[in-house]
């Protein structure tokens, strides 16, 4: 069952494959298949067209609210089976994670500078299969009320985070079946979270 659609808990456990550099960790969902198993890259269906972020994330939110929505969304992350077993690992990947957020929406070359050099699956490290992508996506909305994030602000950052959760998928996980999140859609899932505070951050 869809994890926007049950509260149950996810059966499976998290699997990580660590990197030979200390404070790094590169997350696979699933594991147990050697680096490169599976279909090529080439052989997968077709991603989709992966806009650039709204510019005014950046200008409403500054790099600091960014880097704040990243931190809530993976200490949500952190308490599913996605890295539930990730220990202080988890901190490393959320600085990976927010450099690849604020680099995006516009801001400093921060993650270029700091990680490129590692990456995995679109630049972050995450490789998800259909299950691991439903419990990020679910999670970040989830975040977007911890935040107090404006409407606005969470349709133009959703625009651009679902595409890119596509991007994160083991080429093996992508089908063309697979189900969308559109923004209104998951909007009228969920009951509003009260009134937000302007700019996008309590």
């Amino acid at each position: 069952m869809s994890a926007f659609h049950s509260a149950q808990p996810v059966s499976r456990g998290a699997r990580w494959v660590p990197c030979d550099r200390a404070c790094y960790l590169t997350l696979h969902w699933p594991a147990g298949e050697p680096p490169g198993a599976g279909p090529a890259l080439a052989e997968a269906p077709c991603l989709p067209l992966l806009p650039q972020p709204a510019h005014r994330l950046l200008a409403q939110c500054s790099e600091e609210g960014l880097r704040r929505l990243v931190h809530l969304h993976m200490q949500r992350l952190r308490r599913t089976p996605l890295f539930a077993r990730a220990g202080r690992c988890v901190d490393c990947v959320e600085q990976r994670v927010a450099d690849f957020v604020v680099e995006s929406c516009g801001g400093p070359l921060f993650y270029s500078g700091r990680h490129a050099r590692l990456r995995a699956g679109s630049g972050l490290p995450l490789l998800l299969d259909e299950e691991g992508r439903e419990l990020w996506l679910v999670q970040l909305w989830h975040a977007f009320d911890d935040a107090g994030w404006t409407p606005g602000l969470r349709a133009d950052f959703w625009r651009w985070a679902e595409p890119l959760s596509v991007h994160l998928m083991a080429p093996r996980s992508r089908h063309a079946g697979l189900t969308r999140y559109p923004y209104d859609t998951v909007r009228s899932w969920f009951p509003e979270a009260g009134p937000a505070v302007a700019g996008g951050a309590r």
